[in-house]
C-alpha cells in the first residue's frame, strides 16, 4: 500500500487528500477528480467569484433557476440557522462586511439597520427560485460550502472503490474508514491559547470533524473576531474561543462548530446534546473546557 497525498489552495484555504492504495497511477486520476469538484462547487458558492450564483443572487437580491445543488445547501444552511436559533445565521454577510470596514467605533443607528437585514427566515426558496425577503440582504455559504465540498469528495473516492482516504479542507475533514482496516485516523485540535501546541488528539474512522474558532481570524483591523453572533445586537466576543464538532457529515460539523462558537458555551453543549447527530467539545475564553458526554470515544489515550 503507498500514501499519496496532494494539497491546493482552493475555496480561501488548502485542500488537502490523503488516499492509501495500492494503484498510484488510479490514485493520482481521482485526485484529479476530486480537486475539479471543489473548483466546481467554490464557482457555485464563492462570494468572491461575480460569476458565482451566490454573488448574483446577493447582488440582485433573487436568483431564478438555481442550481440543486445550491438550493440544498442553501436549504440545511437554513435548517441549523434555526437550530443554533440564529447564532449561526447563513445571511451575516452583511454584518461581517460593515464590521470589516470599522474600527472600534460603530454607530448604533447603522449597527442597528444592518442587523435587522441578517435574518435567514426571510430567505425565500420556491422550486429553482430563491428570494430574498429585504432589500441589501446577502448570504455567505464559506462555513458550510468547504465541508459539502468534502462530502461530494468523500461518497465519490467511496464509488471509485477507495477504502482509506483523508479530507481536509482547512479544519473541515472527513474520514474514509480508517488508516488501514485496524488503525483510525488521528487528528489534533490546535490548542487556542498556544497555537503550536495541540490540546486534544481524536481518533476518527468513517465520520467527519470540524474546528472553529474566532482566534483564528480577525476583522475590523483586528477589533473583533470573524466570527459574529447577529443574536446579541453588540458585538462583543463570545465566551468561546473554539468549537469541535464530531459528526457524520462535513457540511453539518462545519456549521455547527461555527454556530458554538458564538452561543453561550453550556447552551450550546446542550443544544449537540439534545440534537444527537454528534459530539462537541467547546473551549472558553476561560480556559474551561466542555464536552459532550460520548466525546471522550473519540479521545486518542
Amino acid at each position: 500500500m503507498f500514501t499519496i497525498k496532494k494539497s491546493m489552495f482552493l475555496m480561501g484555504t488548502v485542500v488537502s487528500i490523503t488516499i492509501i492504495h495500492d494503484n498510484i497511477d488510479y490514485v493520482r486520476r481521482l485526485m484529479d477528480e476530486a480537486f475539479s469538484e471543489f473548483k466546481r462547487i467554490e464557482s457555485i458558492m464563492s462570494i468572491y467569484d461575480d460569476n458565482s450564483e451566490v454573488s448574483r443572487l446577493n447582488k440582485q437580491g433573487f436568483l431564478e433557476s438555481a442550481s440543486k445543488e445550491l438550493i440544498s445547501v442553501l436549504r440545511e444552511a437554513i435548517r441549523i440557522s434555526k437550530i443554533t436559533r440564529g447564532a449561526y445565521d447563513v445571511s451575516i454577510l452583511p454584518l461581517l462586511e460593515y464590521v470589516d470596514k470599522k474600527s472600534d467605533y460603530l454607530d448604533e443607528e447603522e449597527l442597528s439597520s444592518i442587523l435587522d437585514l441578517v435574518d435567514y427566515s426571510s430567505i425565500e426558496i420556491r422550486g429553482e427560485n430563491i428570494k430574498f425577503l429585504k432589500k441589501g440582504m446577502k448570504i455567505v455559504l464559506n462555513s458550510i460550502a468547504k465541508g459539502y465540498a468534502v462530502d461530494l469528495v468523500s461518497e465519490y473516492l467511496v464509488k471509485q472503490r477507495v477504502n482509506h482516504a483523508l479530507i481536509n479542507a482547512g479544519g473541515d475533514i472527513r474520514a474514509i474508514g480508517g488508516r488501514t482496516d485496524k488503525e483510525s485516523w488521528r487528528i489534533a485540535i490546535r490548542n487556542p491559547f498556544e497555537k503550536d501546541k495541540s490540546i486534544s488528539r481524536l481518533k476518527i474512522f468513517n465520520c467527519s470533524i470540524a474546528s472553529s474558532g474566532g482566534y483564528e481570524r480577525r476583522i475590523g483591523k483586528g477589533i473583533f473576531p470573524h466570527i459574529l453572533n447577529p443574536r446579541l445586537k453588540k458585538l462583543s466576543s463570545s465566551q468561546v474561543v473554539s468549537a469541535t464538532i464530531i459528526t457524520n457529515k462535513a457540511l453539518v460539523a462545519d456549521a455547527l462548530a461555527t454556530g458554538l462558537c458564538a452561543m453561550d458555551p453550556a447552551e450550546g453543549i446542550q443544544l449537540i446534546e439534545d440534537l444527537g447527530e454528534g459530539e462537541a467539545m467547546i473551549i472558553t475564553d476561560e480556559k474551561e473546557i466542555l464536552k459532550t458526554k460520548n466525546f471522550q470515544v473519540y479521545e486518542d489515550d
